[in-house]
């Protein structure tokens, strides 16, 4: 009998460490669907198209971004940024010219009750088979040129397509059609869209405002598919009309799309993404007249949750960010097309839009834009720092009527593209705060006002009372 006891005991506990084994492999399956754990490639963020596993690393510290998910190569490419950073402000210094200027890039938030794991994407950096000459178009938004060349060629323009694809789903924002905050799912023909792309499921579920911050954050092409069959009711086709449409209303003449986030042939079965750095100008241009686009473009990461509740974080592409000023805008990468990026930069009232399209590596491409930049910084000169007392201004029914004004921001020229000002009286009506907006410090050129730079109150003023308002203008001003 203890013997008969005793077998069934085994045979019951191996029966639970089968069960046990068991639901730990499906349960690890789930948690890493489409990873490939046992790739040994090395990390690269600069290749878009590349048929990518992503890896969702543990970071152990929430909010601690460790030397673990940096590799040799991204540590090179930090290396030489901050040795061009280096060489800019040394050459400043000497020459006395104006100092770099970074904006506040803003960071997603991560909650701190929830686990935290870092995506890194494990590719080799692609070859680029293109050969040719570096395009490049850079000027200021105001249409200042301040270098180029062959700005006029067709080229593939890889995932710089997705910046048409934003701007389309927010035109169709405006119109109703859709909205930021539609809750959009994925589907067998959306989510496996290889290159780089979103950890996700079929039946995934996102707003549709995160979809598009994950295209220009991080380029994701699941997300930009995902997107054209929301925006374009269920038809990929319909929406890449939209986008061509969208390029011919902004005078894109020689630009043509084929698809909604520039993967190339290989993957498609359709042509190529086409377009000039001339025409990409114009394209930011419209690209960073949007709030949101500024926005997300300007974001280190982009934070979504996963089907398991786990928050991952995708880093932004652009490793530029904070560098001269720079806030966006997108990378882009296939063979054909080599290493292609847009650049948006401000620095107090200049904006710069910098395009480089055919670089053979993205050790390139970021030397390329540096080198720009820094030859811009040395033919800039600051014409007022900010807060620079600009007088009194108006107030009509504050308990002064009068109050000091100081500049926002800084005010640049560069040289050969000098402006003209002109200080306008807001005459607030109201009390004021202080750092409240009471008056504009107008940019202009040729007799156009192509900018401002607000001019803020220096004090809180109280706002009178509805009789003093009365005797006030009664009395025309006089009380």
């Amino acid at each position: 009998m203890k013997k008969v006891f005793t077998s069934l005991n085994k045979a019951l506990l191996l029966l639970l460490l089968l069960i046990f084994c068991t639901f730990n492999i499906s349960g690890e399956k789930e948690d890493n669907l489409y990873i490939n754990e046992s790739s040994t490639i090395e990390e690269n963020q600069g290749d878009d198209t590349s048929n990518n596993p992503i890896e969702e690393v543990n970071d152990g510290e929430l909010g601690n971004k460790t030397e673990t998910t940096t590799n040799n190569n991204e540590k090179d490419i930090e290396n030489i940024i901050n040795s061009e950073l280096e060489k800019s402000k040394d050459k400043i210094e000497n020459e006395s010219s104006v100092v770099l200027e970074n904006n506040q890039i803003k960071k997603s938030k991560i909650d701190p009750k929830k686990p935290v794991k870092y995506a890194i994407d494990k590719e080799k950096e692609g070859l680029s088979k293109y050969k040719g000459e570096l395009l490049k178009y850079v000027v200021t938004k105001d249409g200042y040129v301040l270098d180029k060349n062959s700005e006029n060629k067709l080229h593939p323009i890889a995932s710089l397509t997705k910046v048409m694809n934003i701007l389309v789903a927010l035109d169709e924002v405006k119109k109703g059609n859709v909205n930021l905050e539609d809750k959009v799912c994925f589907n067998p023909q959306t989510a496996n869209i290889g290159g780089s792309w979103l950890n996700v499921k079929v039946g995934d579920c996102y707003k549709l405002k995160d979809l598009l911050r994950s295209e220009i954050i991080y380029s994701a092409n699941n997300s930009a598919y995902l997107v054209a069959y929301h925006v374009g009711k269920g038809n990929i086709d319909t929406f890449v009309k939209l986008m061509n449409e969208k390029a011919k209303e902004l005078g894109m003449t020689n630009t043509k799309f084929y698809t909604p986030a520039g993967l190339p042939t290989s993957m498609t079965g359709k042509d190529l993404d086409v377009s000039t750095a001339n025409d990409l100008y114009t394209m930011a241009k419209a690209a960073i007249s949007d709030d949101n686009i500024r926005e997300w473009s300007s974001e280190s990461e982009f934070i979504a949750l996963n089907s398991n509740n786990v928050q991952i974080v995708y880093k932004n592409r652009n490793k530029l960010l904070d560098k001269y000023g720079i806030y966006g805008l997108k990378t882009g990468f296939h063979e054909q097309a080599g290493y292609n990026m847009i650049v948006t930069s401000k620095q107090g009232n200049i904006e710069i839009i910098s395009v480089i399209l055919g670089a053979s590596t993205e050790t390139q491409r970021l030397t390329e834009q540096l080198k720009e930049f820094k030859t811009i910084s040395n033919k800039m000169s600051l014409v007022y720092d900010k807060n620079k007392d600009k007088g009194d201004f108006n107030l009509k029914y504050a308990k002064k009527r009068k109050i000091n004004g100081i500049l926002s921001d800084k005010v640049y020229e560069i040289e050969g593209n000098n402006y003209e000002y002109k200080i306008k009286d807001l005459k607030v009506k109201t009390g004021v705060s202080k750092g409240m907006t009471i008056g504009k410090l107008e940019i202009i050129k040729e007799n156009e006002v192509i900018s401002s730079v607000d001019i803020i109150s220096t004090e809180d003023v109280e706002e009178l009372s509805g009789f003093r308002k009365f005797l006030r203008i009664i009395s025309f001003g006089l009380f």
